[in-house]
């Protein structure tokens, strides 16, 4: 029998990955296209947020495959720390856009 839970955990870090290796493709061609540094492309903040998103995705993939509570808790930690570089990257643009 199918264990779907694990399916599911399994699938959010590997979805992840997949994220990661698709930015890094568009970006390297955007990269390209402009004649600038891969660096310089992957500093914009579309880029940015979905980095930051991908490497949430993927610690809570892994987190939902850990078995022992203190690499649960290590996950976690990692991944309020993308999500807190999602939020902020939110903020400055927000700040950004109301003038202040």
């Amino acid at each position: 029998m199918i264990d779907w839970y694990n399916l599911a955990a399994n699938a959010l870090w590997i979805i992840a990955l997949a994220l990661v290796l698709a930015v890094l493709s568009f970006a390297s061609w955007e990269a390209k296209v402009g004649g600038e540094r891969l660096r310089v492309a992957l500093s914009r903040p579309r880029w940015e947020f979905t980095l930051n998103l991908a490497g949430a995705l993927f610690c809570l993939g892994l987190t939902a495959t850990s078995d022992k509570i203190w690499e649960r808790a290590l996950w976690l930690v990692l991944a309020g720390l993308y999500l807190f570089q999602i939020g902020l990257g939110v903020w400055k643009r927000v700040r950004k856009v109301n003038g202040k």
